[in-house]
Order: C-alpha cells, then sequence, then structure tokens
C-alpha cells in the first residue's frame, strides 16, 4: 500500500472502502497494457458521465519531460493536437503540479497576475476549448512519471468521485508504471525475438521446444536468446525474464 493511500485512509467512508475492493483486486491481477487499458474503460464507465480519460508517461529527466500517451479514452484529437505543437507541457500548471496528490484543474489554471505571456496564452485556450475542469493524479515511480487525467466538474466537485479517486489513483499509478515500463522494454525486442521471449518466460518451454513450436532452427533461438540478453546486459534468461517482465520493473 502507498504511503499516499495510508494517508487518505482516516478520509475514505465505509461505503467508498467497500466499493474499492473490487477495483484494488482488478489492480492485483493486471499484467499488460491491454489489463490497463480493460480496466480504465471500466473506471470511465463507472464515473459520473463517463468522463474522457488519458494515461500518459514522462521521462523523470526534466529535460526530455515530453509526454507519451499511452491510453487515450475520448481525449479530444484538436487538443491534444495543439497541446503538441505548442509544447504546453512545459508551462501546464497541472503537468508541473508536485506528484502524489490529485490536482484540481479549475484550481490551478485561475489566471494569475504574475502568469508569463506563455502561461496566460495557454490558460486562455484551455477556456476556449472547455478544458477548466478535470481532475489530474501524477506519481513518480522508478523510471517514469505516470500522469491520469479525466476531464469533468462531476470528477472536481463531487466528493464520493473525488474520494474514490484520491484512495485508488495512486495504487492504478503504481500498477500503470510497472506495465509501461516492461512493455517499453519489451518493446526493443524484434517481433520473432518477442515471440521466443513469450515461450521460454511465459509458457516455460526449452529451448528445443520453442525451436520446434516455430519452425526454425536450436542455434537460431539461441541467437535470438543472445541477442535479447545483449540488448538487457544480462547473462542468464532468468536474468533476462526479471529485467524485462518483473512485476516490480528494474
Amino acid at each position: 500500500m502507498t504511503p499516499e493511500v495510508v494517508s487518505m485512509l482516516r478520509e475514505v467512508t465505509p461505503l467508498a472502502m467497500a466499493q474499492l475492493v473490487p477495483w484494488q483486486r482488478s489492480l492485483l491481477a493486471m499484467s499488460d497494457q491491454d489489463d490497463l487499458r480493460a480496466f480504465l474503460l471500466g473506471l470511465q464507465y463507472s464515473l459520473p458521465g463517463s468522463p474522457p480519460l488519458l494515461l500518459a508517461r514522462m521521462s523523470r529527466d526534466i529535460p526530455s519531460r515530453t509526454p507519451i500517451l499511452a491510453i487515450d479514452l475520448g481525449w479530444p484529437g484538436r487538443w491534444l493536437d495543439l497541446y503538441r505543437r505548442r509544447s504546453w507541457h512545459e508551462v501546464d500548471p497541472v503537468i508541473l503540479a508536485g506528484a502524489g496528490r490529485p490536482i484540481v484543474w479549475s484550481d490551478e489554471l485561475v489566471p494569475q497576475e504574475g502568469d508569463s505571456r506563455r502561461l496566460r496564452d495557454f490558460k486562455s485556450a484551455c477556456k476556449r476549448a472547455g478544458m477548466m475542469h478535470g481532475l489530474t493524479y501524477i506519481a513518480d515511480r522508478d523510471e517514469c512519471r505516470v500522469i491520469i487525467s479525466m476531464i469533468g466538474e462531476s470528477v472536481e466537485r463531487e466528493a464520493y468521485t473525488r474520494q474514490m479517486l484520491s484512495l485508488l489513483l495512486p495504487s492504478l499509478a503504481d500498477v500503470a508504471a510497472r506495465v509501461l515500463a516492461r512493455d517499453a522494454r519489451m518493446a526493443k525486442f524484434t517481433d520473432r525475438e518477442r515471440e521466443v521471449f513469450d515461450l521460454l518466460v511465459w509458457e516455460g518451454l526449452t529451448q528445443k521446444e520453442v525451436a520446434k513450436r516455430l519452425d526454425i532452427g536450436l542455434s537460431t533461438v539461441k541467437l535470438y536468446l543472445k541477442n535479447m540478453r545483449k540488448l538487457h546486459r544480462v547473462k542468464t534468461l532468468s536474468q533476462l525474464a526479471y529485467r524485462v517482465a518483473a512485476v516490480e520493473g528494474s
């Protein structure tokens, strides 16, 4: 259980806790990005008005903090295009807010006397595009910063919704960070290497059995495995499996 969750438990009603249990069980069973998308879809439809929802990640290396969209569930396409073109992540006060707490958009987007011209432009664009209300949770986890956002006044204003999200989002961010980091490591493999890896690690086949399943030579399987070990700088299959597929990440 994350520190953020522990700090919120005292404020959660018994009803909210009861509703939270099945969501937490689903998180424990999550293993890949398809599971993550399915979970987010379920969460979206359970919230009032089914608010548009977005999951993104950023490098924790500040100079290269360009958000990478991981899952988009109804986010306005024109806004995403404009956001990317203008590199507004550099001034967005929601993105720049501290990690570890729910961030209410309308609190951050109020015009301030000391705003730079670029920040004023951003806030004006938010108002024109109807992007003034929403909720974001940011978590710094290992290799990346995870951003979970949803649009709408209801996620800001409804006390029960806020309470549920405040308790659920930290755990969701933990799982998302692990899944996205693992997928990023798997993406370094070729399609055939990924097949070999899955058969060796997930199905537990021997190298000879993999060769027979894929109708390739044993020496080819060994070459694929050698390349994957070299790519991730490990010496054994067990080390490779931990490096790439371990639930806890690297």
